[in-house]
């Protein structure tokens, strides 16, 4: 973290010319120059409309749902720290970034941005770790949700982001620019998110709706989503350095058409966690609006000990379209694949490639749930993780996972 130097003069004689001063210099950290703590919202929804930033001389704090509306602009500063209080239901603290808002939320490798909860102990002292919260604590808030104007595989081309607030102009998202940019994420953690809001509605770790791919998604870590880890809706926003640990529900989770690309991503299973994948293809119901996603280079680490009934595989269902490709499988046996939706499957539109899995048990073993018959022509079992398979893990050394390890 950043140090100030501060310079104290000690004059000895203070009354003679030939006073000697002795210059003392002392380093003063981030958590003794604080100037506490910041409020934004109390509860309800908070607006802001301008350019303002968040800065890391302080720890935020938001309560209630922080909304950043079309024209807006938010900046957070690298090694900033936010907390959410941890309202419940329809009360979940989020932070919104609208169609037509941008967030810009530049950590660094030394100095990533943290949103965590109200009841995290972290502060500026404790480099990035927690000294109470646990990577397996779920939902204790929201999460952040970035809506834009890109194409979304929805009746209309349009949607509502689900669960937030109803008849508000600002939680619609989808349109015709695919090139659209809501700003820059990079060095980013999310803590401990994923309430559940009411009715099984519930905000992600990190949610994109309609976000286009001029929007900048990349070294992003999601620890302990009480949902998913990330859900994209539509759009073709481009992810790059992902690490998802302890979700409780899917890691990666892609709906309505969504046709961008996710490269290099490590996705680590909780023991009640259910897919490292879940995808699903349009929901236009005409078909005129359709989606090809492009999945690369992923690790998948699944847990020790799992609850009966979770760690699936991946579940490519309801017309997913796209390419999976350059999967590494760990720690997988007695799992299997959940679903491959047979019909996409024999079009052509749903593709495999280089999928991994490290194992001594026979390949079909993990295909027990699906359909198809020629997995082994992209799939195969290794001995043991060769380097060009799966992700890079190297670059994942600035993450709570990466420290913990």
């Amino acid at each position: 973290m950043k140090k100030i130097i501060l310079a104290i003069l000690i004059a000895l004689t203070a009354c003679s010319p030939d006073a000697e001063i002795i210059i003392e210099t002392v380093n003063i950290t981030d958590n003794q120059i604080l100037d506490g703590t910041e409020s934004i919202g109390t509860g309800g929804i908070y607006y802001i409309d301008s350019s303002v930033t968040w800065t890391n001389d302080r720890i935020w704090i938001m309560n209630g749902k922080v909304v950043v509306r079309e024209g807006g602009v938010l900046s957070i500063e690298e090694g900033t720290i936010i907390k959410a209080q941890n309202g419940q239901g329809v009360e979940a603290t989020a932070l919104v970034i609208a169609a037509g808002a941008t967030i810009n939320a530049l950590g660094s490798f030394n100095d990533p941005i943290i949103f965590t909860d109200v009841g995290d102990s972290i502060d500026y002292t404790h480099e990035a770790i927690s000294p109470n919260r646990k990577a397996t604590d779920t939902g204790k808030w929201g999460g952040i949700i970035i809506l834009g104007n890109a194409v979304v595989g929805e009746d209309g081309g349009r949607d509502d982001i689900e669960g937030i607030a109803a008849g508000y102009s600002w939680t619609a998202y989808g349109g015709d620019d695919d090139l659209d940019s809501s700003g820059t994420i990079s060095y980013v953690s999310i803590r401990h998110s994923g309430t559940q809001l009411a009715g099984g509605d519930e905000i992600q770790g990190l949610t994109l709706a309609g976000v286009g791919s001029e929007t900048e998604l990349s070294n992003i870590e999601v620890v302990g989503s009480n949902d998913d880890g990330i859900e994209i809706f539509g759009g073709a926003a481009v992810l790059t350095n992902i690490l998802i640990l302890n979700q409780r529900d899917d890691a990666i989770d892609l709906d309505e058409g969504y046709r961008g690309t996710i490269t290099n991503a490590v996705i680590v299973m909780g023991s009640s966690s259910d897919n490292p994948f879940e995808i699903d293809g349009t929901e236009d119901s005409t078909g005129a609006i359709t989606g090809s996603f492009t999945i690369n280079d992923i690790t998948v680490y699944a847990h020790d000990n799992p609850e009966s009934g979770k760690n699936f595989l991946g579940d490519w269902k309801s017309s997913a379209t796209g390419l999976t490709n350059n999967v590494l499988y760990k720690n997988v046996d007695g799992l299997v694949f959940k679903g491959i939706d047979i019909n996409t499957y024999n079009s052509e539109e749903l593709l495999f490639s280089n999928i991994n899995i490290v194992t001594q048990l026979p390949l079909i073993n993990f295909f027990t749930r699906t359909n198809i018959s020629n997995y082994s022509n992209w799939s195969q079992t290794v001995e043991s993780a060769e380097e060009q398979n799966g992700a890079d893990e190297s670059v994942f050394n600035w993450t709570l996972w990466g420290s913990l390890k």
